[in-house]
């Protein structure tokens, strides 16, 4: 049935290692009472404990019907617990808030026990161990003895072909321990009936087999008082069912209420929860109502209501670059649609324009990354292949595009310049694009998309064409060449011009013969030219050798005259390498922008975002009103914000604490056979009703009070502006936390052995 072969179990505490035993080989089979007994620290407890699925071993292997056990996960132990194992602990493991009648029927009702059979038999079980007038009483009250008593009823209860107990009568009288013994000896005619003992002599006249060990190891193993009927070794093959559905709300809802403290702390910090949030979104409400979300801005040319410019900070409020952390971090917040870390693009929009004036076409939106819709199935034509391709994404209602057949096919025929980069009077047509795709969205499908702008996607050539000039346009650019250079003051009309051109040696500038006359030599080949950059993060500089010059002749080579009205209006350019200019931009990331999925929220999402240590400036708060340039106030109502996040801190902190203590509690459950899932849908109910409780009462409380003082602020926001929708919306998120807690407590608690997890957190 068991067998042990060369089985051995080791702790390791604080890197010291010490042997529970060692190499341990016994067998043991239906029909047989056995005493393991030795002194203290032998390692009986131990075995018994590794025996009965408690804890686990580290060397051998243990058959249960043959097969290997050493392969078992913790459920496997579950299971083999459940279907096999009744336990008496020396320790009674008793849960103090039950009844005695309670505490039996548990193990009953962990085992799919139909209620009707259930009291049957722990009514019977009581009077078997002499406790029918203590029946009602809570274990806390009994005496050491009775405890052991009601333990033993419990194990009976279970009625599993092995039993397990571990000094059984060590807190019982001779008259009392005789009568359990004999009890266990009529038991073990049909199973396996294990117990450890320092009382062999109470035991010997009843036991089939005696055990005995010393420092791990086992010195002797014998036969005594064999029975002369031969007993069948029958298989374990003993079923179970799973616990009821009714049984754990039953369960769960008596553990919500059997210890009122635990029940009031924990609805009092819902309470809080609840309140605090339904605070916050009333406040929020009615700031929105007052102040609107409509205006304009001379600053930022998106003036979306789901956008939030974020900014890294210290403590001391200065700037910080984002690290790959951060960026990760922002975009899983809840209610993050989308993080645009150039966040210069979202204020730099593309202006593409047919080069063609006969057969005009204009698209207006911001540069996109193709890889973001790369499954996505365009309306009309298909996904760009080349670097020269755009895929569009536009509302049905935008009124840049005919979205027709006819209209977007009129438009795949156009070659069109980016008319927002182009230099001079001229058209810049040296980069050219053509559209090959539409896609057709909801706005609410996409956090950037409104009725008015145009999402064009392309590839990483394209973006990088849109950086450059994005950079070019938003910092300043200076130079200096020899004996002359750029100064601050020269903001609109710079002496120098940097022009770009990949026929210019990467680390070298081509420059105008004029300005051979600012050196010395009066030649300024082999000189450096000094290429400065600065805006509002950072400034930069790069030194490049000045390898040739040009005349109007040698100009055609960098750029075609065309485009100019004449030489001279270009004479003065320095062109180098792009990727020269782009070395100067190759700085971390100061400010980004976040576009939120519920513009309802966006508040809401700012304000976890400062809460997590970053600044934050929402785009509808810098909105100025048609009738004047009213600056809408920004960050409302911080203080109330700063509480509920202070409150939520704080309560799930408190809300742990609490759980910790219900570690007794959830360990019990595990040894008498409850398994993970049980006891975390046992906790996920004990908290749900807390949760649901304090809810109802926060409701009620609102309402009530807001009939006998209407005028009070708070009140007003919660009644008059929150709507249905976000009650629901605070109900769900205080139900959920309760879920997360309960879940991840049990996580953590479960995720060790049961031995293991009562040592460490009990």
């Amino acid at each position: 049935m068991i067998r042990l072969e060369n089985v051995s179990k080791f702790y390791y505490t604080k890197g010291v290692i010490a042997v529970g035993f060692s190499k341990i080989n016994l067998n043991f089979d239906v029909g047989e009472f056995v005493a393991i007994t030795g002194e203290s620290g032998s390692g009986k407890s131990t075995l018994l404990n590794v025996i009965s699925g408690l804890d686990t071993y580290e060397e051998g292997e243990m058959y249960v019907n043959g097969e290997e056990t050493s392969h078992y996960t913790e459920k496997d132990f579950e299971d083999y617990r459940r279907k096999y194992i009744g336990n008496i602990f020396q320790n009674f493991n008793l849960v103090n808030s039950y009844t005695v009648y309670q505490n039996i029927a548990l193990v009953m009702q962990l085992s799919g026990t139909k209620n009707k059979d259930i009291k049957k038999r722990v009514n019977e079980l009581i009077d078997k161990v002499g406790l029918t007038e203590y029946k009602n009483t809570k274990a806390s009250k009994l005496s050491g003895g009775q405890k052991q008593r009601v333990a033993i009823a419990r194990a009976l209860a279970k009625d599993t072909p092995i039993i397990i107990a571990d000094e059984p009568t060590g807190n019982l009288d001779s008259e009392s321990a005789a009568g359990i013994i004999e009890l266990l000896a009529s038991i073990a005619k049909e199973k396996l009936v294990i117990i450890v003992t320092h009382n062999y002599d109470q035991v010997a006249p009843y036991v089939t087999r005696k055990i005995k060990m010393h420092d791990g190891k086992v010195l002797e193993d014998s036969v005594v008082n064999a029975r002369e009927e031969k007993v069948e070794d029958t298989a374990l093959t003993e079923e179970y069912e799973n616990t009821r559905f009714f049984t754990k709300v039953r369960l769960g809802i008596r553990n919500a209420f059997n210890i009122p403290i635990k029940f009031l702390l924990l609805t009092f910090v819902f309470i809080f929860i609840t309140v605090a949030l339904t605070m916050e979104i009333g406040i929020f409400q009615s700031e929105k109502w007052e102040n609107g979300i409509l205006g304009y801005s001379w600053v930022f040319d998106n003036t979306s209501a789901n956008r939030i410019i974020v900014k890294n900070v210290d403590k001391n409020k200065e700037a910080q670059p984002f690290t790959q952390a951060d960026i990760d971090k922002i975009s899983k917040m809840d209610n993050v649609g989308r993080l645009i870390t150039q966040d210069l693009f979202v204020d730099s929009p593309v202006s593409l324009e047919s080069v063609d004036d006969n057969d005009y076409a204009y698209i207006y939106g911001n540069a996109v990354s193709l890889d973001e819709y790369k499954d996505i199935t365009p309306d009309y034509g298909r996904m760009p292949e080349k670097d020269d391709e755009l895929l569009l994404i536009a509302t049905k209602n935008n009124y840049y595009l005919s979205l027709t057949k006819k209209g977007v096919n009129e438009l795949f025929g156009q070659e069109l310049y980016d008319s927002s980069v182009h230099f001079g009077d001229k058209k810049k047509t040296d980069n050219t694009y053509k559209v090959v795709g539409v896609k057709i969205m909801d706005a609410k499908d996409d956090v950037m998309l409104n009725s008015h702008s145009i999402l064009i996607a392309g590839t990483n050539k394209f973006l990088n064409d849109r950086l450059l000039t994005t950079n070019y346009v938003y910092s300043k650019t200076y130079v200096t060449i020899g004996n002359a250079k750029d100064k601050a003051s020269d903001n609109y009309y710079p002496m120098y011009t940097v022009r770009f051109s990949n026929k210019v040696e990467p680390g070298t500038a081509w420059v105008s013969t004029n300005y051979n006359y600012n050196f010395k030599s009066m030649y300024c080949v082999g000189e450096n030219v000094n290429i400065r950059v600065e805006n509002t993060y950072y400034e930069d500089s790069l030194d490049l050798k000045i390898a040739g010059t040009y005349n109007k002749a040698k100009f055609k080579e960098f750029m075609d005259l065309e485009e100019w009205q004449t030489y001279e209006d270009c004479d003065g350019f320095i062109f180098i390498n792009v990727n020269d200019y782009n070395s100067l931009f190759e700085h971390d990331t100061y400010q980004m922008s976040v576009f939120v999925s519920d513009e309802q929220r966006v508040e809401e999402t700012a304000e976890a975002l400062r809460d997590a240590g970053y600044d934050t400036l929402v785009i509808k708060d810098t909105l100025q009103s048609e009738e004047g340039a009213v600056i809408m106030e920004l960050l409302t109502q911080i203080v109330t914000v700063t509480l509920a996040i202070v409150l939520l801190i704080i309560s799930y902190f408190v809300i742990r604490i609490i759980l910790k203590s219900r570690n007794v509690y959830y360990s019990t459950v595990r040894m008498l056979g409850g398994n993970t899932s049980v006891c975390r849908d046992l906790l996920v109910i004990d908290l749900l009703v807390d949760a649901n409780l304090a809810y109802i009462i926060s409701m009620a409380a609102f309402h009530i009070l807001y009939k006998f003082f209407p005028d009070v602020y708070v009140l007003n926001n919660i009644v008059e502006f929150v709507t249905g929708w976000q009650f629901v919306a605070v109900y769900l998120i205080v139900v959920l936390i309760s879920v997360i807690i309960s879940i991840r407590y049990a996580s953590k608690l479960f995720k060790k052995s049961t031995m293991v997890t009562i040592k460490e957190e009990v």
